[in-house]
Formats: structure tokens, sequence, C-alpha cells
């Protein structure tokens, strides 16, 4: 009698671990399919940053190697930067910057709630015309804004004086130059599949058409620019004061980093151009967007590097 209950009571035990390892298995199943959707979620939007990372990360090793057997010849260069700033210290490094930044941010806080209505209706299939309508409205606000900042910053910065260019600046400009070629060459690819279907009287391939082109004309304006104001310093004391153009350019820089924000979720979207996918097919299309669109973010997200440090390098002395 008391072997038969032994007998059962092991077979409980292994019963109860039966049941318990099952039940363990089965949430670690649960727990890998829920990081497995996540992941395929993800993948999209985080591919970019990869080959961001990648870029960014040449260019550093880059700098690193150029900086190698240089030591004398940079602290050389520091001690004149300086010296030649003895009076600038005293200013407030936000000077005639605080109106470009707040108006900056609204329009960012306002970006963030049209993608949000965009992800609110693309779900919804008798909507997506209206997240499409809203998702394209919201970058042409954005480049026609941008574009008369730019403008405006290079009529202002004409006060400052031209130095020579460095061969760091240079070298970043070198890098915008490449994410310009990616910039023309998605929006030259998103431009000839709009202006065919106009004629046909679809409302979406007239927005195509109009973002291809103010995306074309705002990115070479302000590469431009950017040239032009890399090599701008301060010539007078009153330069220093006044800064001619700084709330401009605080106020393109982080209308850069809401573009820099809408591009990189554009990867995602780029699968809902079906105007684009018909003129192309599927795979053409897709091969496009995986070369062009992962440039595009870098080209904003640089444009905001450069555009920082000419805010904080255009308004001081620079030695020659």
């Amino acid at each position: 009698m008391v072997l038969l209950n032994r007998k059962k009571h092991h077979a409980n035990v292994k019963s109860h671990h039966t049941s318990y390892d099952n039940s363990t298995i089965h949430a670690a199943e649960q727990a890998v399919l829920g990081c497995g959707v996540t992941v395929k979620y993800l993948a999209p939007y985080l591919f970019p940053c990869a080959i961001e990372y990648s870029l960014i990360a040449g260019a550093i090793f880059y700098k690193m190697f150029e900086k190698v057997g240089h030591v004398r010849k940079e602290s050389e260069r520091l001690e004149k930067l300086r010296k030649a700033n003895p009076k600038t210290s005293q200013f407030s490094e936000c000077h005639r910057s605080h109106k470009g930044l707040f108006v900056g941010l609204l329009i960012f806080m306002a970006t963030l709630v049209a993608m949000s209505l965009f992800f609110i209706f693309i779900v919804k299939r008798d909507r997506r015309n209206t997240a499409i309508t809203l998702y394209q409205g919201t970058e042409l606000v954005l480049l026609s804004v941008s574009t008369v900042t730019c403008l405006i910053s290079l009529f202002r910065l004409q006060a400052l004086k031209l130095s020579d260019l460095s061969e760091e600046v240079a070298f970043d400009d070198n890098l915008l130059l490449i994410g310009l070629v990616g910039m023309l060459f998605y929006d030259l690819f998103l431009l000839v599949p709009a202006l065919e279907a106009i004629p046909n009287g679809v409302i979406a391939a007239k927005l195509y058409a109009a973002k291809a082109i103010m995306e074309m004309i705002q990115s070479m304006l302000q590469v431009f620019f950017i040239l032009e104001a890399s090599r701008r310093c301060a010539g007078t004391l009153e330069h220093v004061q006044k800064k001619p153009g700084r709330t401009m350019i605080t106020f393109l820089l982080v209308l850069n980093l809401a573009m820099w924000f809408v591009n990189t979720f554009e990867v995602k979207h780029a699968d809902n151009h079906s105007i684009h996918i018909n003129y192309y097919s599927s795979m053409a299309w897709k091969i496009i967007t995986h070369i062009a669109l992962p440039l595009i973010v870098f080209f904003r997200f640089h444009s905001t590097v450069c555009l920082s440090d000419i805010w904080a390098n255009a308004y001081r002395f620079r030695t020659e």
C-alpha cells in the first residue's frame, strides 16, 4: 500500500513538472513571437539608421586617421582660437536664438501631431487618401517654410566676413553632398511617374510632383547656404554682439530635425506609393527606396550637424 502511494506521488509530481514545463515553453514561444513581430514592425524604420551609423562611423574614423601625427599642429590651432576670442566668452551661448528655437519647437510639435494622425488614418482603408494627403501636406509646409528661411538666412549672413575653409568643415560639406545626391536621385524617380499621372486627374500625383520639386529646390538651396555660411565669421565686435541671422539658423536647425523625423517614417510610407509601384514595378521601387531613403535621412541629420556648427562658430573671430 505504501509502495502504491509512493508511485502515485511520483506520478503526480512528474505530471506537475510536465505541465509546468509546457506552460514555460508556451510562454517563451509567445515572448519570441512577440519579439519577432516587434522587430518586423520596427525593421523598416531602423535599417536607415544602420546605414547612417556606418556613414558617420566611416567619417569619424577618417577624421581620426587625418589627425594622427598632427598633435602639435592641432594644439597650436586651438591656442590661436583661444587667443582670438578673448571677449566673446562674456556673451551668452544662446544669445539671439530664443525666438527661432521657440517657433521651431512649435512647428516640430505640430509635425508630431500630423504624423500621429497619419498613422491613425493609414490603417483605415476608407481614410488612406486622407492620410497620404496629410503626409504630403506636412512635408510641403516644412519644405516651403525652410526654403524661405534659407533665403532670409543667406541675406542676413552677408554682413559677416568671409574666411578660409578648414579641412574639417570641407570634409563635412563633402558628406553633405553625398546626401544631396541621394535626395535628388529619389526625387527624380518620384517626379517622373507623378507627372505622367497628373493628366489622369490623380490628386496624389499632384502632391507627389509638388513635393519632389520643392524638396529638390529646398535641398539644393540649403546645401548652398551651408557651404556659404561655413565660410562666414564675425568681422567686428558688433557682429559678435548682434549675431545677424542666428535666429533663422536656429529655426532652420529645428526644421531639419522635423524633416529628419518625417523622412525616417517615409521608409515605411514608401510601400504605399501605388503610382510609383505601378510605374516601376514593386521590386524596382523597393530597390530605389532602399538606396535613396537612407541617404535622405543622413542628409537631414548631417544638415542639422552642419547648422549647429555654423550656429556655434559663425559669430566668433576666426584666425586665418
